[in-house]
């Protein structure tokens, strides 16, 4: 039994790079699918969300202006072993983003939306 709870403990460090949004890979409405920021295997796409996690709790994160216009903002985040939910936040500490992470490895980030 021990070693169940080992296998469903997140590694956070595998978090600690860039993500991508994999949409074209969702099968649940629920899951948003991200992929390292090295996978080329991605279709033309007009907006696709980005973090970019740091060691130091920091995250750069794509946000769609009201122009249509891309940019990366900075903010940090926070990971919780117990509930495994992510929160996110902007420069003024106001949360934005809360998502449980349903699956974390060097290759996929599956995310559920904390509502």
């Amino acid at each position: 039994m021990g070693c169940e709870k080992e296998d469903e403990k997140i590694q956070t460090s595998i978090l600690k790079m860039k993500w991508i949004e994999a949409y074209e890979e969702k099968t649940s409405e629920e899951i948003e699918i991200f992929r390292p920021g090295d996978y080329n295997d991605f279709p033309a796409s007009r907006y696709r969300q980005v973090f970019v996690f740091d060691d130091n709790g920091e995250i750069k994160y794509r946000v769609l202006g009201a122009n249509d216009a891309h940019y990366m903002a900075k903010g940090s985040w926070e990971y919780n072993e117990k509930t495994k939910i992510l929160k996110i936040y902007n420069t003024d500490l106001e949360k934005i983003y809360e998502f449980e992470i349903i699956e974390l490895t060097n290759q996929v980030l599956k995310i559920k939306a904390n509502t």
